[in-house]
C-alpha cells in the first residue's frame, strides 16, 4: 500500500539526489505518483529559503548545504537500498566562483606627486585653499627627497566665474624667485597649468612656493566687488611628479612620501599593537607632525596585520613589540607594497624626532612674533617690518607684535601711535582707511584729499587707550575701502599702492607693573605637551590621531630659545566630550553644566549672508537710534550693562552670555585656584581639521580662545567670556612708583569692592564736615 511504502521507504535528501542520482525504482505505480509529488514539495521547500534571501535586502546569496554521510543514512533507514558508489565527482562547493587571494597586495605607482602644504591652514571649509580679495597671497611647503632639475610645477587652480580672463593671474616664485605666471581661467571646474622650474632652484628638503594672486571682477569695481573675488588652489593636486623610485630610504624620502601620502586623503599610518604606548609617546609624535608645517596631519593607530588598501601606502611608521629590541633602530625599510616603512624599537619616539629635525635643519622653523619693550618708542623696523603697501578696493593689512605676558594695564593709561603714511593720487571720492588695534578702530582717515596726495605726509599722532592692548599677540590692522569708479565696470588697472604705511611709523607703549590675570591664552602658551591628555569617555569616542595632533600645536621647535617673559611650561590640557562636563570641577563649570551641555548640542545659528564693508562706519546722528526699534533696544541694552559694570565689573554673567549660541568645541578654565589647567571639550562629530587650524592661527593673530570660556562656533570664529571673580596677582614689591597702576588695575577689575566703601567714606566725611561746622556756630552764638 502506498501508506506502508512511504513509512518503509523514506526519501532521501534533496541534495543526495543531486550527488547519487535519481533514487531507485522500487515503488508501485502509486507510490510512485506520490513519490513524484513529494519530491516537487520537497524541492519547492528546499529552495523556498533561496527565494526569500534573493528578496531580502543582502542580494542573492549561495546557499550551501552540509552534507550528510551515507552511512548515517543507512543508519536512519535501513530499508533504503544503498545506490551505488558513484564515480568522484566535483561537489556544489567545488563549482563555487574563487575568491582572490588575500595575498595580493595591490600595485604601488610608478610615478608619484609630491603636492603642496599650506603654511596657513584652513581646514576643509572650501575645495582646497581659499586665497580671497584682489591680491591675496600665500606661502606653501614642498617636500623633495632630492634637489630637481628640469621640473615642472603643476598648479591647480578653481575661481570664481566672477573672475575676469585675461586680467586675473598668479605669480609663481619658488625658494623667493618668480618662475612664471599662471592665468586663472578655471571656472567650472578644477584645471592645472604647469610651470617650468629653472635648475638650480629645487633643493633636497623644504621648498617655498608663493603664489601672489592678482584677481579683477568682470562687471563690477569697489569693496563691495571684492568680496566676490575667490580663488582655490587645490593643494593635493598641485606640486611635482617624480618616479617613485626617486624615493630613499631615507629622512628626506621618507617626509616627501608622507606629505603626498597626507595629500591623498591619508593618514599619518602608526604600527602598533599598544595604544597606551602610543599615549605617551605623544609628545615626541607631536614633535614629528610639527615638521610638515601648517595643518599638523591625522594619524591613525593599527595593528601590524592589516588588510591591504586598494590604494597602497606610501610610508607609515612601525614600533616593534615590546618584548623585541633591535639594536641601530630606527631603520628605513621598504615594504611589500612600496611604502617607505620607518622600523623603531618601541618607546624611542623621541628618537624618531630627531632623526627627521635633524634631516631638515634649521629650515623648519618658523619665524617668531616680534616682542615690542614697554616703556619707549619702537618703530615697524626695529621689529623687522617692512614698508607696508595696500592695493585694491578693500585692503586689510596686518601686522602682529607680542607684549609681554606679565604686562597689563587694564585704567585709563594712554598709548601713542606715530603713523608716518602716505596715498595715491586720484583716489576716488570718499575713500577712506581704518586704522585699528585688536580690531579696534582707533583713528579714520581720509584718503580723497588731493592736496595731500602723493606725498609722503607729516607724522600722525594717534592716542589711543592702552586697555585695548593685551598680554601676548597683539595686532595692528590698517584696512582702507576705496569705491569704484565706474562701480558698474571692471576696475582700472592702477600700479601705484593706494597707501603705503612706511616702516619709520613706531608704537609707544607705556609700562605696567608686572601683574597677571588667569587667562585661557596665557594657559596655552605654557602648555607641556606630555600633559595633554584624553579622557576616559573621550578616549573611547575620538579617533587617538587626535590626542597628537593637538599636542603638535603647542610643540616648541627649542624649547631653550624662549625667553624670560615667556611663562614655563606648566599647563595642562585635558580633551574631552560633552559627557564629561558633568564631571569638571569648578564653579564656573559646575553651576552652568546643562548650559554648556545645550550650547554644544544645539544646532548651528543662521547668519545673515553677504558682507557689506561700510556697515560699521557709516556716520549717523544720535537721533536716528528713534526711526529704528531694534536699535534703540540694543543702545538700552548696552546702556543697561555699562550701568551694572559700575557695580560687578565689565564683565557679564555666563548662564546670560550662553543664551542663543551654539559651538562646536569650547575651551574651558574652570578653576581660578589652578589657571594652569584647561579642558577642550568637543563634539564627537565635529570637523577635527577646522578646530586644529584655528588653534595653530592663535600663535599668529590676536583673534583666539582667551578668558575663561572661549566658543568655538561653526563660521570658525572665537566667542569669549571672561570672569568678573579673576584673581589678580602682582608679581613684584609694591612701590611708590607703581601704586597708581595697581590701584588702577585693581579698582578697574572690581569696582563695586572699591566704590561702596569710597562711597560710605565720603558719606560719613561729609556728615561729618556738615556736624563740625554746626557744632562750631554754636559755639560763636
Amino acid at each position: 500500500m502506498p501508506s506502508r511504502s512511504l513509512r518503509r521507504k523514506p526519501l532521501a535528501p534533496l541534495h543526495h539526489w543531486s550527488q547519487a542520482g535519481p533514487p531507485p525504482r522500487r515503488m508501485t505505480t502509486s507510490g510512485t505518483r506520490i513519490r513524484v509529488m513529494v519530491q516537487k514539495t520537497a524541492k519547492l521547500l528546499a529552495l523556498l529559503p533561496a527565494l526569500m534571501l534573493q528578496t531580502g535586502p543582502s542580494g542573492a546569496q549561495q546557499i550551501l548545504l552540509d552534507d550528510i554521510p551515507p552511512s548515517q543514512q543507512q543508519a536512519n533507514d535501513p530499508g533504503v537500498t544503498p545506490a551505488p558508489e558513484p564515480a568522484a565527482r566535483a561537489s556544489d562547493r567545488q563549482f563555487a566562483i574563487p575568491q582572490e587571494p588575500a595575498s595580493a597586495a595591490p600595485e604601488a605607482p610608478r610615478e608619484i606627486l609630491l603636492p603642496l602644504r599650506p603654511r596657513s591652514p584652513q581646514g576643509g571649509q572650501t575645495v582646497g585653499h581659499r586665497l580671497e580679495g584682489e591680491f591675496p597671497r600665500e606661502s606653501f611647503w614642498l617636500f623633495l627627497p632630492r634637489a630637481v632639475d628640469g621640473a615642472t610645477l603643476d598648479i591647480a587652480t578653481l575661481s570664481s566665474i566672477n573672475l575676469l580672463p585675461g586680467r586675473s593671474q598668479a605669480t609663481v616664485e619658488v625658494n623667493g624667485t618668480p618662475i612664471g605666471k599662471v592665468d586663472l581661467t578655471h571656472f567650472a571646474s578644477a584645471g592645472t597649468t604647469p610651470v617650468a622650474v629653472p635648475d638650480g632652484l629645487l633643493k633636497a628638503g623644504r621648498n617655498r612656493v608663493d603664489l601672489r594672486l592678482e584677481q579683477v571682477h568682470r562687471v563690477m569695481c569697489g569693496p563691495e566687488a571684492s568680496f566676490g573675488l575667490w580663488t582655490d588652489v587645490i593643494a593635493h593636486k598641485s606640486g611635482i611628479t617624480l618616479p617613485a623610485s626617486e624615493l630613499g630610504n631615507d629622512p628626506l624620502g621618507f617626509m616627501a612620501a608622507a606629505s603626498a601620502q597626507l595629500a591623498q586623503g591619508k593618514t599619518f599610518h602608526l604600527s602598533n599593537a599598544n595604544p597606551a604606548r602610543v599615549i605617551n609617546a605623544s609628545p615626541s609624535t607631536a614633535q614629528v607632525e610639527r615638521l610638515f608645517g601648517g595643518l599638523p596631519p591625522r594619524l591613525t593607530v593599527g595593528d601590524y596585520y592589516t588588510v591591504a588598501d586598494e590604494q597602497p601606502q606610501l610610508a607609515r611608521v612601525t614600533a616593534l613589540p615590546e618584548e623585541l629590541s633591535v639594536p641601530d633602530m630606527p631603520v628605513f625599510r621598504r615594504g611589500g607594497d612600496g611604502a617607505i616603512v620607518l622600523m623603531t624599537n618601541s618607546g624611542e619616539a623621541q628618537s624618531i624626532a630627531t632623526l627627521l629635525s635633524d634631516a631638515l635643519g634649521d629650515a623648519h622653523k618658523e619665524d617668531p612674533i616680534p616682542r615690542l619693550e614697554p616703556g619707549k618708542p619702537r618703530s615697524l623696523a626695529d621689529l623687522g617690518i617692512e614698508t607696508i603697501e595696500g592695493r585694491g578696493h578693500y585692503i586689510r593689512k596686518s601686522v602682529s607684535f607680542r607684549l609681554d605676558w606679565d604686562w597689563l594695564l587694564l585704567a585709563s593709561q594712554r598709548a601713542q601711535m606715530r603713523l608716518d603714511y602716505a596715498y595715491d593720487r586720484d583716489l576716488p571720492q570718499g575713500a577712506l582707511m581704518l586704522v585699528k588695534i585688536n580690531d579696534q578702530t582707533i583713528r579714520l582717515l581720509p584718503l580723497d584729499e588731493q592736496g595731500e596726495a602723493g606725498q609722503r605726509l607729516d607724522p600722525l599722532l594717534i592716542s589711543f587707550p592702552a586697555n585695548i592692548l593685551q598680554p601676548g599677540v597683539n595686532e595692528i590692522s590698517f584696512e582702507a575701502l576705496v569705491p569704484g569708479e565706474p562701480a558698474d565696470a571692471a576696475c582700472i588697472p592702477r600700479d601705484a599702492p593706494a597707501f603705503r604705511i612706511f616702516d619709520t611709523t613706531n608704537l609707544d607703549v607705556p609700562e605696567s607693573p608686572r601683574m597677571s590675570l588667569p587667562r585661557i591664552d596665557r594657559t596655552l602658551a605654557s602648555i607641556d605637551i606630555a600633559q595633554v591628555s584624553l579622557s576616559e569617555a573621550a578616549a573611547q569616542t575620538l579617533p587617538l590621531g587626535v590626542l597628537a595632533q593637538i599636542a603638535s600645536i603647542f610643540a616648541d621647535d627649542d624649547s631653550s630659545a624662549r625667553g624670560p617673559d615667556q611663562p614655563p611650561r606648566n599647563g595642562a590640557l585635558r580633551i574631552g566630550i560633552p559627557s564629561d562636563l558633568a564631571r569638571i570641577s569648578g564653579d564656573i563649570v559646575s553651576k552652568n553644566v546643562s548650559q554648556l551641555e545645550e550650547v554644544l548640542l544645539s544646532p548651528p545659528q543662521t547668519e545673515g549672508q553677504g558682507q557689506d564693508p561700510w556697515a560699521r562706519i557709516t556716520p549717523e546722528g544720535w537721533w536716528t537710534i528713534f526711526l529704528d526699534r531694534e536699535k534703540a533696544a540694543e543702545r538700552l541694552r548696552e546702556l543697561r550693562g555699562k550701568i551694572s559694570s559700575l557695580w560687578r565689573g565689565p564683565e557679564s554673567d555666563l548662564d546670560s552670555w550662553l543664551l542663543n549660541r551654539s559651538a562646536e568645541a569650547m575651551l574651558l578654565q574652570p578653576r581660578m585656584d589652578d589657571p594652569d589647567t584647561l579642558w577642550l571639550v568637543v563634539r564627537p562629530n565635529t570637523d577635527h581639521d577646522r578646530l586644529v587650524a584655528s588653534l595653530v592661527e592663535m600663535h599668529n593673530s590676536s583673534d583666539g580662545p582667551k578668558g575663561q570660556v572661549s566658543l568655538f562656533g561653526y563660521n570658525g570664529r572665537w566667542d569669549v567670556w571672561s570672569s568678573g571673580d579673576r584673581p589678580l596677582t602682582l608679581m613684584e614689591p609694591l612701590s611708590p612708583s607703581n601704586a597708581r597702576a595697581v590701584v588702577g588695575n585693581f579698582v578697574t577689575l572690581e569696582p563695586g569692592r572699591y566704590i561702596a566703601p569710597l562711597f560710605l567714606l565720603a558719606i560719613l566725611c561729609a556728615f561729618s564736615a556738615i556736624g563740625l561746622l554746626i557744632a562750631g556756630r554754636r559755639r560763636q552764638k
